[in-house]
């Protein structure tokens, strides 16, 4: 029989068609039902990514640019807005809950995520105030903080680890206090409040350092720029890490120094100092006299459109106050792991800090949202079947700011 069927469809098409005119139409709409059911099905199911990926199972290629295409500036837009909606120094409440952020999101990916505590000798001021008496004998308050910035939860402008104190002195410029910036100037600074722009590689505590060398009684520093009414925070400690596990990990239940002890000791400058704005700066250097401005520093320094001539001592006044409090506080850094699937035991550490001196929407949540995001498309890649050669550990440390702290630790 299926000779015989096979015979009339191998013959002429008239014949066949002409002896089995039902079966011919049988025929055709069953081709017909089957080609429409083929077309809508692959209409209402169109070929995933995860099939693609399966016939795409360790094309590299393939990940790199699901990888590259999967990226979305308005979903990094929207970590950014939810990291720095509140100012978090690293140790405060606001601090733990940007953490718990970070780490949420992470889980919220179905990646592997723990939160490791640590407990860090941090700093940060209670009280600060700085004014100048001009020589016409008027005395003015100098603003210490940004104008128009909300102050809930926005610490003061300082200097972690300044040690605390008060001066009065006659006011003296002093460029970027290096120790040719003092030769350069060839007067007696005793006992002077010195004013110092940050740059040239200086660090503060060697800033500070020098000043102290030199008997300045207190430093103010700020920071040249666009926006003149900025205060730039910092640390004034020297070296990296915390200050009591010098040299080694700072482990619940491990050893640490006291605070009293040389080695910690010898990490915090022995003068006091502020950061102020270039304004503040400016206002108080264009009062100066005495020395006039040495010519090595003539061509890189400038203030506004006019070149400072002089650059003191004197003859203005500044009353320096600053007081602040050294204490052991809780800092959180949050880690995901990714098992690498052949060098699992060897590790990429991918990484930045999460702790700001205010908002910290450029340094350093731009960085975090980032990896927030790069979060987000390892695990797209993970659930399309790719895993990485060798473990990639994401890191988000906390601390940074007053030091590394953070991965030091």
């Amino acid at each position: 029989m299926t000779t015989g069927l096979w015979s009339l469809i191998t013959k002429t098409p008239k014949m066949a068609f002409s002896r089995k005119p039902t079966c011919t139409l049988f025929f055709i709409l069953t081709l017909s039902a089957l080609a429409l059911y083929t077309a809508l099905r692959h209409h209402h199911h169109p070929r995933t990514p995860f099939a693609a990926a399966a016939n795409n199972h360790r094309n590299p290629l393939y990940y790199r640019d699901i990888f590259l295409s999967t990226a979305d500036n308005y979903t990094i837009a929207g970590y950014l807005r939810n990291l720095t909606l509140h100012p978090h120094l690293a140790g405060t409440p606001l601090s733990l809950s940007t953490a718990l952020y970070v780490q949420s999101h992470f889980q919220s990916l179905g990646l592997t995520t723990h939160m490791t505590n640590f407990s860090a000798l941090l700093s940060y001021p209670t009280r600060s105030s700085l004014s100048a008496r001009f020589i016409n004998g008027t005395v003015h308050p100098v603003p210490l903080s940004e104008p128009d910035v909300p102050q809930n939860g926005v610490v003061l402008p300082y200097h972690a680890y300044s040690p605390s104190g008060t001066a009065y002195g006659e006011a003296v410029f002093l460029n970027y206090g290096r120790d040719q910036d003092y030769r350069a100037l060839g007067v007696d600074v005793k006992g002077c409040v010195g004013l110092v722009r940050r740059g040239s590689g200086m660090s503060r505590y060697e800033v500070v350092r020098n000043a102290a060398a030199h008997g300045v009684s207190a430093v103010l520093m700020y920071t040249e720029g666009e926006c003149k009414e900025g205060v730039e925070r910092g640390t004034v400690m020297n070296g990296l890490g915390d200050p009591l596990t010098p040299g080694w990990a700072g482990i619940e239940g491990g050893e640490e120094l006291d605070l009293n002890d040389l080695q910690v000791a010898e990490k915090f400058p022995g003068l006091p100092s502020l950061p102020i704005s270039e304004t503040a700066a400016e206002t108080i250097i264009e009062s100066l006299e005495g020395e006039k401005i040495p010519h090595q520093w003539m061509e890189s320094f400038k203030s506004g459109n006019r070149r400072i001539t002089r650059v003191g001592p004197g003859p203005t006044m500044l009353n320096f106050t600053y007081e602040g409090e050294k204490k052991m506080a809780t800092i959180h850094n949050v880690f995901s792991v990714i098992t690498g699937s052949e060098e699992p035991d060897r590790a990429v550490l991918l990484g930045n800090h999460r702790d700001a001196w205010t908002y910290g929407a450029v340094d350093p949540n731009s960085g975090t949202a980032a990896l927030l995001d790069i979060a987000r498309r390892f695990s797209l890649l993970m659930r399309l079947g790719w895993s990485p050669r060798r473990t990639i550990i994401l890191c988000s440390w906390d601390a940074e700011e007053f030091g590394m702290v953070d991965w030091i630790n």
